[in-house]
């Protein structure tokens, strides 16, 4: 089967202020999916997207469809205990039923295909047998399984039977009809009820924010309590077909997955901003060894922001603004996470009982879980404001060569210089606009990173992720 791409219909941008019952601002999966359940509720909802619907890592991807989240059963009864260990897991299962379920009613065709999740374990990798007890504990569908037909050896595979895949894109579409939906309308600001863009504004009863990162920090302490981590994926053409997906016990390990005719490599988790990992290069290398007879298609990293204890943050903004609501930290987990989220959040605002929203409390905060995490946080935030005032640049202009870039010094100032294949220069500031931190040049990517809060800019300046809200200034790079 060939991989279809589909796409979205294209939709206005708000020009006129809008009254209303719930303005929801992001439109990924989770934006999407909250808005279609609160309208199915009879609620009046605006969507608002700054850019495209579903133009991120949702359009990217084929959706697993599991609930089965890396090796996490056992580190969730540790930091969690076992009442809210297994919220999450019933709630991640429910999840699943819930696409099934509304895929059906919906009749639309996605290509929903059953598949099994395997986190897989080598010859000298960990022992995966306390996280199959803990998997049964809580009441997950798991099995400890023998796996072969891949092109290196596996002890065994902790598996999740009954999951599923299936194609986002036209999913979405059969959700988005009787949506009132705004592209190109950034927020701006958010005062009270109402939200203002550039071109209009909405007043809302209830606001939520379903964006990749909380865009508001006035309340939550967000910033202190999340992360945004950067994978690396390939896609091949011609390498043999999985059944299902595949995942490295090691968290710094590969990933496998089936899309058509197309099987995805990941790997090389790491901090946005980190530097010294050779990325695509690597992936490269292991998909030459593993399958020699494959060729490359297309390479991108996916983002995602994590939260300092792994479970998501969905509920109440914060204390102080009952009529404000968050969905964010999904990590690498968004499909069922939004799913989640939608029905959390829905019954949130018709004040109906969910039986698994107090582990997703983002008040919730668990020492052994958090204190590491917040720790490591900070340090990355002095890391990068102490290079910033502290670290001379060593080169020149004249050292960047084509196709590179870096920091570089002149008349006494710093910039970030980019040269491209055929000599223009282009030149920014590297200090990020979100809270100043020194940005790292990404050669992979051709990219600004900011290592203390995940903000990404093109070499040009244009901001490409949040927090930041601004682009880089720019500057004559004729002169320098």
């Amino acid at each position: 089967m060939q991989t279809t791409l589909y796409t979205l219909p294209a939709y206005p941008r708000l020009e006129e202020h809008l009254i209303t019952d719930v303005a929801v601002v992001g439109g990924g999966m989770a934006g999407i999916l909250t808005a279609f359940a609160l309208k199915s509720e009879g609620l009046r909802v605006v969507l608002l997207e700054e850019s495209r619907l579903a133009e991120g890592a949702t359009a990217q991807m084929t959706a697993r469809l599991s609930a089965q989240h890396g090796l996490f059963c056992e580190r969730l009864l540790r930091d969690f205990g076992e009442h809210l260990a297994r919220q999450y897991v019933m709630a991640q299962l429910h999840a699943v039923k819930q696409y099934r379920d509304l895929i059906a009613a919906l009749g639309v065709d996605c290509a929903l295909t059953d598949a099994t999740s395997r986190i897989c374990a080598a010859p000298d990798g960990p022992d995966l047998s306390r996280e199959y007890a803990a998997a049964l504990l809580l009441g997950a569908p798991a099995e400890l399984q023998t796996v072969s037909g891949l092109p290196f050896p596996v002890r065994n595979a902790l598996c999740f039977i009954n999951q599923a895949s299936f194609e986002p894109v036209p999913f979405l579409a059969a959700l988005l009809p009787g949506i009132s939906v705004f592209e190109h309308s950034p927020v701006r600001d958010i005062r009270g009820h109402t939200l203002r863009c550039d071109g209009g504004s909405v007043e809302a009863a209830h606001i939520i924010i379903a964006t990749r990162y909380p865009m508001l920090e006035r309340w939550g302490l967000y910033h202190l309590r999340l992360r945004q981590e950067q994978a690396f994926l390939l896609a091949l053409a011609g390498a043999p077909r999985l059944d299902g997906w595949y995942l490295d016990a090691d968290t710094q390990g590969w990933s496998l997955r089936q899309r058509g005719d197309t099987l995805i490599l990941g790997g090389g988790l790491r901090r946005v901003g980190e530097t010294g990992s050779d990325g695509f290069n690597a992936l490269r290398r292991q998909a030459a060894l593993w399958f020699p007879d494959a060729h490359e298609l297309r390479a991108w990293t996916a983002q995602d922001c994590v939260t300092l204890d792994g479970v998501p943050y969905i509920g109440r903004y914060s204390t102080a603004t009952p009529y404000l609501h968050v969905a964010a930290g999904f990590g690498r987990w968004g499909i069922t996470n939004s799913m989640v989220a939608a029905t959390l959040l829905t019954a949130e605002i018709l004040n109906r009982h969910y039986p698994y929203a107090e582990v997703f409390s983002p008040d919730r905060f668990f020492p052994s879980a958090s204190i590491e995490a917040m720790m490591e946080g900070a340090i990355y935030a002095m890391r990068g404001k102490k290079r910033r005032l502290f670290t001379a640049a060593e080169r020149e202009t004249a050292a960047i060569l084509p196709g590179h870039g870096g920091i570089v010094r002149h008349h006494g100032k710093h910039y970030g210089v980019y040269r491209d294949e055929h000599g223009v220069l282009y030149a920014v500031s590297p200090v990020c606009p979100h809270r100043g931190c020194a940005l790292e040049w990404n050669d992979a990517e051709r990219t600004w990173d900011c290592p203390c809060h995940g903000s990404r800019f093109d070499y040009t300046g244009r901001r490409l992720y949040h927090p930041a809200k601004a682009a880089l200034k720019s500057f004559d790079a004729a002169k320098l």
